[in-house]
């Protein structure tokens, strides 16, 4: 599972394990109790090492 690190909205700086299955494209879109978001992957791609491991960077659209 790729780490993926939210830049802005209302996860920033959480960082999650996504299914691989679900970055098969280039937007994530959450839509849960406690958050709404849509992010993207930096570009060119960029990632940061966090308390998890080396994850990368996607960016808010909100």
């Amino acid at each position: 599972m790729p780490l993926i690190l939210h830049w802005g909205g209302p996860r920033h700086r959480e960082v999650d394990d996504v299914p691989a299955a679900q970055v098969t494209t280039s937007v994530l879109v959450y839509d849960g109790p406690r958050w709404f978001g849509v992010y993207v992957p930096t570009e060119p791609r960029q990632s940061r090492v966090t308390p998890q491991g080396e994850a990368e960077i996607w960016l808010s659209l909100d």
